[in-house]
């Protein structure tokens, strides 16, 4: 039987031209939940707003999110940890500070090799 995958969704007011979210917070957090979880992932999302769309996300040593494609160009920034991201034919190697952006549509996976929290962002294509 499939895990359902456990996401939480706590969105945050927007109201006005400027957003601050304490990402600190939902790293540690989200730490301490994924050590618990079984599917080795979890993830809270920060901002679901016009285009954007950002997302901690938080991964086990090993935690997975297999090949999928999201309907904008992306960045994904590691906040803590080291993963390894498959894209366009070639994999590339994260660890805490960097940053990939990426065009739409293209289809990407992501593994752990220790426990790591991501900061994706995503702009979503439009009507």
């Amino acid at each position: 039987m499939a895990e359902k995958k456990k996401s939480t969704t706590k969105l945050r007011p927007v109201e006005g031209q400027v957003h601050e979210f304490p990402v600190l917070g939902e790293m540690t957090g989200l730490l301490q939940r994924v050590r618990a979880n079984k599917s080795k992932r979890t993830e809270s999302s920060l901002l679901k707003t016009g285009p954007f769309r950002i997302t901690v996300v938080a991964l086990d040593t090993g935690g997975q999110l297999q090949d999928h494609a999201v309907d904008g160009p992306f960045t994904v920034q590691c906040l803590l940890g080291r993963v390894a991201l498959s894209i366009g034919g070639r994999e590339h190697r994260l660890t805490t500070g960097d940053v990939l952006v990426a065009e739409a549509a293209m289809p990407h996976d992501i593994s752990a090799e220790e426990a790591s929290v991501l900061l994706v962002t995503v702009a979503a294509a439009g009507p």
